[in-house]
């Protein structure tokens, strides 16, 4: 059992590239039975994976007995000669403190603690020990909340490039069996069977009435409909944004433009409504970078209005937007405060060594150039305003002749993300980012000719990295003098 648990594993990873050589991977341990079978597992595959990982778990203070999990959670860490590193988040504060659920809550607040771990150890993926058994009670419960497309194709085996789910082909009974092979025991949370959590009754008394009563084979049903949704949805979005570029109406007024998406009425209507509704999510993702507070109720609201026989409209949205029909105008717009105004184009040639101003954003960049150590490790920061990079490479594969330059986006942009293969768009990274569409063009890029090196304030890009071969790297420091936001 335990050969064929890690080596079905071992394809999975493969098959999804999850992790390549020489990364650093966080592993989200609770202490409960599916995030130890993912330590084991990965830690098991070490030597194939060439990788190395680092233990983390979050104490979420809502059980007397949680800081016994934290110790169980480093004392197998130990075991297994991992670093590992424990912190603590008072969730039912912070639930109060945000007005959220406890378990939305709970859910943001992990997140955000893995995001800072990766960003203090230089970690570029995350594993999290979701399994079959998860998406089949997510899929449920997305089922009873009346979600679309979106939420029912379940969990994703890899998300946004750095979160993976090695366990996702697997069932709960698999993980067990593993676990009960190696010797391993793991810790029981409590909460894990509280009925007042909707997760845990369609896991305890809905499924299981499922199983017994409709169809024994309900979760292997619920994954392959998950799949099946989860492809036609990637394809939806493809068709989907074609046409969004398609009705899109361009703002002559840039100040407006960059608050505000129009769209032409009589095309958006040509087009199927399971579109639409997509059409309508990528309107407002283009003004807030995200959709998460835009519900059915909405989409179906904004319809009403642009089949109705009113050709002036008004509808209020959530997070400050409105949408309004004008005769064979589609607007989407913030209201109330005004506008932010949109930053003029700039570009500064990098002076190297040396400090140069960057005074259309009040900021500078301090470069530096220095010599590898070669009897200890080169301290890397976490590339969002402080970057090292591959001196010698810079200067042996973009001729010398371009000067390194900071400028903001243009059309056409492109670069390979740290931690990535392939490239992706500048617009398309920021978008993911979830960065307001009337902040991208602040966004300082460093770039050497048609390169880009750096988006400051979010990473680096790959091919520049500093590696073990390393003689000569530039370090950069940027400082402004506007507050972060």
């Amino acid at each position: 059992m335990t050969t064929d648990f890690v080596q079905q594993m071992h394809r999975f990873i493969l098959q999804h590239a999850m992790i390549e050589n020489g990364e650093t991977v966080l592993v989200a341990v609770s202490g409960g039975a599916d995030s130890l079978a993912l330590l084991y597992g990965l830690h098991a595959l070490r030597p194939q994976l060439k990788c190395q990982f680092h233990v983390a778990h979050l104490n979420h203070c809502l059980r007397p007995d949680a800081d016994g999990d934290a110790d169980f959670v480093q004392r197998h860490a130990f075991l297994l000669e991992l670093p590992c590193t424990v912190r603590r988040a008072e969730v039912d504060c912070l639930a109060k403190q945000w007005k959220l659920s406890v378990e939305t809550a709970g859910r943001k607040a992990r997140y955000q603690f893995y995001e800072d771990v990766c960003r203090e150890i230089g970690a570029t993926k995350v594993a999290l020990g979701h399994h079959q058994d998860d998406t089949a009670e997510t899929v449920l419960m997305n089922l009873i909340r009346g979600s679309g497309a979106v939420g029912l194709k379940g969990i994703a085996p890899v998300r946004d490039i750095k979160i993976m789910r090695p366990l996702i082909g697997f069932t709960r009974e698999q993980i067990e069996a593993f676990l009960t092979s190696i010797g391993v025991n793991p810790q029981h949370d409590s909460t894990n069977t509280d009925k007042r959590y909707l997760r845990n009754r369609i896991r305890h008394e809905l499924i299981p009435i499922l199983e017994s009563d409709y169809n024994p084979n309900i979760r292997t049903g619920l994954n392959r409909t998950a799949d099946v949704l989860g492809a036609e949805s990637e394809y939806l979005d493809t068709i989907a944004q074609a046409a969004f570029e398609a009705c899109r109406i361009p703002n002559t007024n840039e100040a407006v433009e960059q608050n505000s998406v129009i769209l032409d009425r009589a095309k958006f209507r040509e087009y199927h409504i399971a579109l639409q509704r997509r059409m309508l999510r990528q309107s407002i993702s283009e003004i807030l970078g995200d959709t998460s507070d835009l519900y059915f109720v909405h989409c179906e609201a904004m319809l009403n209005l642009i089949e109705g026989n009113t050709p002036n409209a008004v509808l209020a949205l959530p997070n400050g937007l409105r949408f309004q029909r004008v005769y064979q105008h589609l607007i989407f717009e913030r209201s109330g405060s005004l506008l932010p105004v949109r930053t003029e184009s700039f570009a500064y040639r990098l002076t190297v060594p040396g400090k140069t101003s960057i005074t259309a954003l009040k900021a500078e960049i301090i470069a530096e150039v220095g010599d590898v150590p070669s009897d200890e490790t080169l301290t890397l920061p976490d590339g969002k305003f402080e970057a090292i990079f591959d001196y010698e490479k810079l200067r042996g594969t973009i001729a010398e002749t371009l000067p390194l330059t900071v400028r903001n986006r243009q059309q056409g942009d492109r670069f390979q993300p740290y931690g990535m293969q392939g490239t992706k768009k500048i617009k398309d990274f920021l978008i993911d980012a979830k960065v307001p569409r009337y902040e991208r063009d602040c966004i300082p890029l460093l770039v050497c000719g048609n390169e880009v090196l750096w988006i400051i304030g979010y990473t680096t890009s790959e091919p520049f990295k500093i590696k073990p071969s390393t003689p000569q790297y530039i370090h950069l420091r940027y400082a402004s003098d506007e507050p972060s936001s």
